[in-house]
């Protein structure tokens, strides 16, 4: 999924703030997701995208959600997808107003997803992909300017009239970019060969307008050999063209008896003309990826984390389900959010998923649309 981005003062804080922010006990704040919608009988809710307080949407399983100011109402997915159940579905923004929306069925995971943008009036399909490539990740600059990673060494570029598939020398999984000619991706290649020591190692291509091309990319090596090892990037965020954030795992692969070195988390920025090194951020209110800005106040990591522009890590807790029959009295049940996303031009802040509640006959969920009561 693709949160809608911190700005660079937010970005700016975070660098100083969130390693001590990850160590510190966590503050109770009294911000709480409170439930907006509670679905008795529907599918998975898997992403939420708003281009204003009166066009927010989010991705069901086999559906639509849209609030145009006046409420939620169920939509059809675009004609294009036919009648299927989709496994997984995200919105990523076209322009100020327009949405791409990506999703590929039970049936067709590995393949050619269903694609299709909004315009603000009606939904237009995308051919698909060159080959049935699948979706890893997709950046949209415009309508007729749309990257996809296939999840290994290819992308594709739709300009508006036709896809065009280019071979990259890396395998990749995450994309992004500030302008369509400054595109970052990121993954893993191996210098040796697969079959090869020491194993995988990061790598990084960039798109100049004109070309994908190599960036050299720090390497990771045990300082007592492991009998093999692994270190890849999961996932990049460009926040400027000089702030390209990057994060991954540095991990060995047990084989004897052994003991393993410990996993190393791949923190990195790139500075406009090489790599610095973010420092290590571990605990409740770590700093591993896409945030989402809420206002000037601060951000929202997770369900359950926030951190203020002061740097301070609060917890975000959970209201009691209005009117909830299948809920013991007294028991709140855990949310878990595919998707958080804040509304443009207003001071909300969306959370699409489940609440669970655990009681003697097992467990029951139901899909939910929250908000951030601050």
């Amino acid at each position: 999924m693709r949160m809608v981005k911190v700005n660079l003062t937010i970005a700016a804080f975070l660098v100083f703030f969130v390693t001590v922010a990850g160590l510190r006990a966590v503050i109770d704040s009294g911000k709480t997701w409170t439930y907006d919608k509670v679905f008795e009988e529907t599918g998975e809710l898997y992403d939420v995208m708003a281009t204003a307080d009166d066009d927010v949407w989010v991705a069901g399983d086999s559906f639509l959600l849209h609030d145009d100011g006046t409420g939620w109402q169920r939509r059809p997915l675009p004609a294009s997808f036919g009648g299927g159940r989709f496994e997984q579905a995200r919105f990523d923004a076209v322009g100020s107003n327009g949405i791409l929306l990506t999703a590929s069925t039970e049936e067709e995971e590995g393949e050619a997803p269903h694609m299709a943008r909004w315009d603000g009036t009606r939904w237009t399909a995308l051919p698909e992909l060159p080959d049935g490539h699948p979706a890893a990740d997709v950046r949209a600059f415009a309508a007729d300017d749309i990257w996809v990673l296939d999840g290994d060494a290819g992308a594709s570029h739709w300009d508006g009239a036709r896809w065009t598939a280019m071979d990259l020398p890396v395998a990749v999984t995450s994309l992004d970019g500030v302008a369509s000619d400054d595109l970052w991706a990121v993954g893993y290649h191996y210098p040796h060969g697969p079959d090869e020591g020491p194993g995988a190692q990061p790598a990084t291509v960039h798109w100049d307008g004109r070309a994908w091309k190599p960036v050299p990319t720090p390497e990771y090596h045990y300082s007592v050999p492991a009998p093999e090892q692994l270190a890849y990037f999961t996932e990049v965020v460009a926040l400027a063209k000089d702030d390209i954030r990057v994060y991954g795992d540095h991990t060995s692969i047990p084989e004897d008896d052994e003991p393993d070195p410990p996993d190393e988390a791949i923190r990195l920025r790139w500075n406009g003309t090489g790599w610095i090194k973010l420092p290590n951020s571990e605990g409740v209110c770590s700093d591993r990826g896409r945030w989402v800005r809420d206002g000037d106040r601060g951000v929202v990591l997770s369900a359950s984390r926030y951190i203020t522009a002061g740097g301070n890590c609060e917890g975000i807790s959970r209201s009691e389900l209005p009117d909830a029959n299948w809920v013991e009295s007294g028991v709140r049940p855990s949310i878990r959010l595919n998707a958080i996303a804040a509304v443009p031009g207003t001071d909300k802040v969306l959370g699409v998923g489940s609440a669970e509640a655990t009681h003697d006959g097992g467990s029951t969920s139901r899909s939910v649309i929250v908000s951030l009561k601050r």
